[in-house]
């Protein structure tokens, strides 16, 4: 593990988990910072390096859980593709940014449920509170006004994690209040964008998405829903190797 960070210090806890993805997957993992927002996470099969860069600045006032939440749920969506054999999706140079965006953020509506699944089970405490925005006027449109298409499938996204909180973990009494008025209010004041939500959330009960198999037929049924499946490339990492089917039957 290679820690480049200045303000930020992460606990035993999260370094001993990050050491453990380190030792199921044969990859080193690199933690540094970046000017850009939140945090994110890449490979380098070459090098065989998980690289998790965190906007230091952006997370200084957090506490150490909510920190070691950021780490672990970041290491552990590389932990999916190469350990547990999730697919991946590849976007080509021509696809233009907004729509490349849209695949990521369709993709990590549903991995995130998995991801968040796992490191609950290594006692990292959830954090629901990027979950929790909605409240009476919060006006979606107004935070994500640059792509009227970004913004449906950034509501979406938001929409499919609440519920999923509700569907497949125990947030606790209050928080679980505020999810459900939360959901109550977007079905009420964004009907169009909770419809799609619906189709989502019904092709995510019809498949498992805690196996690789069923993860990556929710995420094809989702690309042709959503009409991106002739845009991009479905593959599966396995250590250097990368396996590259454009629209796969899986």
């Amino acid at each position: 593990m290679i820690i480049n960070l200045t303000i930020l210090k992460l606990s035993e806890k999260v370094k001993a988990y990050v050491e453990e993805v380190e030792r199921e997957t044969g990859y080193t993992v690199s933690i540094e910072n970046f000017q850009g927002e939140d945090a994110r996470v890449t490979l380098d099969h070459k090098h065989k390096y998980i690289h998790v860069e965190i906007n230091e600045e952006g997370y200084k006032e957090d506490s150490e859980e909510e920190i070691d939440h950021t780490i672990a749920h970041e290491v552990t969506h590389e932990f999916l593709s190469l350990k547990k054999k999730y697919c991946r999706l590849s976007c080509g140079d021509e696809m233009r940014d907004t729509v490349e965006r849209l695949v990521i953020r369709l993709a990590s509506m549903v991995e995130d449920i998995v991801v968040n699944k796992i490191i609950q089970k290594k006692n990292f405490r959830p954090d629901y509170t990027q979950y929790l925005l909605a409240r009476k006027g919060l006006d979606y449109h107004g935070m994500y006004n640059s792509d009227p298409i970004y913004n449906d499938m950034f509501m979406v996204s938001r929409y499919i994690q609440a519920w999923g909180i509700l569907r497949y973990f125990n947030p606790g009494e209050i928080d679980k209040k505020t999810i459900h008025e939360f959901l109550k209010i977007f079905q009420k004041s964004y009907p169009k964008q909770h419809e799609e939500a619906k189709k989502i959330k019904g092709i995510i009960l019809e498949n498992n998405i805690f196996t690789p198999e069923g993860y990556c037929k929710t995420i094809k049924k989702c690309l042709d829903l959503w009409n991106f499946t002739h845009l991009v490339g479905i593959y599966t990492c396995q250590r250097y190797d990368i396996i590259i089917t454009n629209n796969t039957n899986i």
